[in-house]
């Protein structure tokens, strides 16, 4: 019986390894799809909401106390920072930018991480190999949206656009650093669910002010954009974030942090393979380096690397301030 417990539990980890690698790095494909019929901050708040709504019965079904009201808020909030404006910008930017490029520029959550975090009262200054981690990453986003690089066929990056999911990034970072100080509620699934609900809700206010909804064809949206919402909010990010809470309870949370690796490989070969976006010699090279640079961070003196490691989720994927976390 332990020998066929051991296997089911080795089984659950490869499983939910595939999700928080794959599905996620799928994300930002799949939102280049949603956004074709539906407006990008709209396509947003209604893949929050959605989410947020079946995490909060997960979060009810296993037994979750509804947090205290100063919980709620902080909660709310960080859902504002994260989920809302990072996921807001990684699909803002999918509307202007490859894919693939897209998640390459949210894999320096960590860069803004360890900065972030030798600023202000409680700095913890990165060491030799931090600064040089720091220098290479900014050094690839610079060589990654600087002028001519051929984002597909026809048409150039527009570094403004580019900078997009880059200051979503920044936002993320900043709020996974002040959630490290925030009460919040004691179940990273309920903290997550109200973050997830909140920011869809304000992400639908603000599109709902701009006009989305009066620019919106529901009898014109084709079955592959309603598809590539229900796969952004079932899949990218209800069951991969209760894959990747699984995996921070089996599993080293460094070695859970490997997405942050793979994430963009994968969503440059399926941005390549199925987007038909093009993979010049130097965006590879400008890969290669913000790569190289965030394995370096993550990688350095422990008052770093644990700055790092605790950058909340991939913009393109999930919320909430969870302990070492980043779903």
């Amino acid at each position: 019986m332990p020998d066929r417990a051991v296997r089911h539990q080795r089984l659950l980890v490869a499983l939910s390894f595939a999700c928080i690698w794959f599905i996620w790095g799928s994300t930002f494909l799949a939102i280049r799809y949603a956004i074709v019929d539906i407006p990008p901050l709209l396509m947003c708040g209604l893949r929050l909401l959605i989410a947020g709504g079946l995490l909060l019965a997960v979060a009810a079904a296993t037994g979750a106390r509804w947090p205290s009201g100063a919980e709620s808020r902080n909660a709310a909030l960080i859902g504002v920072l994260l989920p809302g404006i990072g996921n807001a910008a990684v699909t803002l930017g999918v509307a202007h930018v490859p894919s693939g490029l897209v998640a390459l520029l949210v894999a320096t959550i960590p860069l803004w991480m360890a900065l972030l975090a030798s600023l202000g009262r409680d700095a913890a200054p990165p060491g030799a190999q931090g600064v040089f981690g720091l220098l290479l990453g900014f050094a690839g986003i610079a060589l990654l949206i600087g002028p001519g690089i051929a984002g597909n066929r026809d048409a150039p990056i527009q570094p403004v656009w580019a900078l997009v999911p880059v200051l979503g990034s920044l936002s993320w970072a900043w709020g996974s650093l002040w959630s490290r100080r925030a009460p919040l509620p004691r179940s990273p699934l309920m903290s997550t669910a109200i973050g997830f609900a909140v920011a869809g809700l304000a992400l639908l206010l603000l599109s709902a002010g701009m006009g989305d909804l009066g620019r919106w064809s529901i009898a014109a949206t084709r079955p592959a954009a309603w598809l590539a919402l229900g796969y952004l909010a079932v899949f990218g990010s209800v069951l991969a974030f209760v894959a990747y809470l699984f995996l921070l309870r089996h599993v080293a949370p460094t070695i859970v942090a490997t997405y942050a690796f793979v994430n963009p490989v994968v969503a440059m070969a399926l941005g390549w393979a199925i987007g038909g976006e093009s993979l010049t010699p130097r965006t590879l090279t400008a890969a290669a380096v913000v790569l190289a640079a965030v394995v370096t961070i993550t990688t350095a003196r422990p008052a770093v690397r644990g700055a790092a490691t605790r950058a909340g989720a991939a913009p393109g994927t999930g919320t909430g301030a969870v302990p070492a976390r980043r779903p």
